[in-house]
């Protein structure tokens, strides 16, 4: 009796252990199996890895991909240029890259020699526009309106120029033309012609070049806690992310840095820009704040300041009278870094396949 007991004991244990050992089998083959997610997690990878294969096939094949082999090693930039070829990024691409730029004397200036952007055009199939005005700035000498603060140039600095153009009027600035100074009056009159013909639905890219002059003028990146005001660096180029993203979405901008000037001290002297202060900042201070802050809001940038010889050591050689502008020499280098890390990977390249 006992031992049948102890048997009759034994018999749920052993259909437990049966039990058990089922569920070990079943759990076993349920972790043997993939998770139906780790599938399509897998088959979507290689479905975006294939879709970016052939992408850069076709950029490749259409001639459109820059392998840029004029980096000089020695010197170190801080280019940043993230821009795309506008057959891939606009959905309306019609064939031809154009490109408008905004700045002062440095792209604009003639008097020796083709402009900068003279000479880009030379050297590209895409369509250069020239909206730069020599003797402006990319920041205004005034936080009051152009109208009350008696600055005439104030309505080509950048902020004020853009500003009229999105709303389809530049009358003030024709009235500027007529009582500013020192200005090439009928340049201006051309330049702001061809800004005010312009259908921005139509451009690629937008390029902002605009030299030491903001610096010589004792414009800050900014000021205080008042980093949105017309008259410093951050202020404009948040001006710019506000009034052009929302209006014309598919257009790409890239800022271009200052090159190496001169600065006079209290003497007259002529003092290098890397390290003479005026109001606070050197040149090499407010270059390092246009970068940042040009990242700040998703701007391509181009180093113009290391990305070319234009240094105290090479000034004689590069620069004109003023110590700011470069003579064709000059204008040259500036040009082919420009042509290097930009126009070139947006250019149209016409192929033999194309032919």
């Amino acid at each position: 009796m006992e031992n049948r007991e102890e048997k009759n004991e034994e018999r749920p244990e052993e259909m437990t252990d049966g039990t058990k050992e089922e569920e070990r089998k079943t759990k076993s083959l349920r972790e043997t199996k993939p998770p139906i997610i780790v599938i399509t997690v897998a088959v979507v990878i290689l479905l975006v890895i294939g879709f970016m294969i052939y992408r850069a096939k076709r950029w490749v094949g259409s001639g459109r991909f820059y392998i840029d082999t004029s980096i000089d090693t020695e010197t170190e930039t801080d280019d940043r240029v993230s821009v795309l070829p506008a057959d891939i990024y606009r959905s309306n691409d019609d064939g031809v890259t154009r490109i408008v730029f905004f700045g002062n004397d440095t792209f604009g200036d003639t008097s020796d020699g083709p402009s900068i952007c003279r000479l880009l055009q030379e050297n590209t199939t895409a369509t250069i526009y020239d909206c730069t005005f020599p003797g402006s700035t990319m920041t205004a000498n005034s936080k009051l309106l152009p109208s009350e603060s008696g600055e005439p140039l104030d309505l080509f600095s950048l902020y004020w120029l853009w500003d009229c153009k999105k709303n389809d009027d530049l009358r003030a600035q024709e009235e500027a033309i007529e009582i500013a100074e020192g200005i090439d009056k009928e340049l201006y009159r051309e330049h702001l012609k061809l800004l005010n013909d312009l259908d921005f639905n139509d451009i690629d890219y937008m390029v902002i070049a605009y030299d030491g002059h903001d610096y010589l003028m004792g414009h800050a990146p900014f000021y205080g806690e008042d980093y949105y005001t017309q008259t410093c660096i951050h202020g404009v180029v948040y001006a710019m992310s506000e009034k052009i993203f929302p209006y014309y979405p598919e257009i790409q901008v890239v800022f271009v840095s200052p090159s190496f000037c001169y600065a006079r001290d209290e003497d007259g002297n002529r003092v290098s820009g890397d390290l003479y202060r005026i109001n606070g900042e050197s040149l090499t201070s407010g270059i390092q704040y246009l970068k940042d802050v040009t990242q700040l809001y998703g701007f391509s940038y181009v180093d113009d300041y290391f990305g070319t010889n234009i240094n105290q050591e090479t000034a004689e050689e590069y620069l004109t009278k003023d110590d700011v502008v470069p003579n064709l020499e000059g204008k040259k280098l500036i040009a082919a870094h420009v042509l290097n890390k930009l126009i070139r990977r947006v250019e149209v390249v016409e192929t033999d396949d194309a032919k």
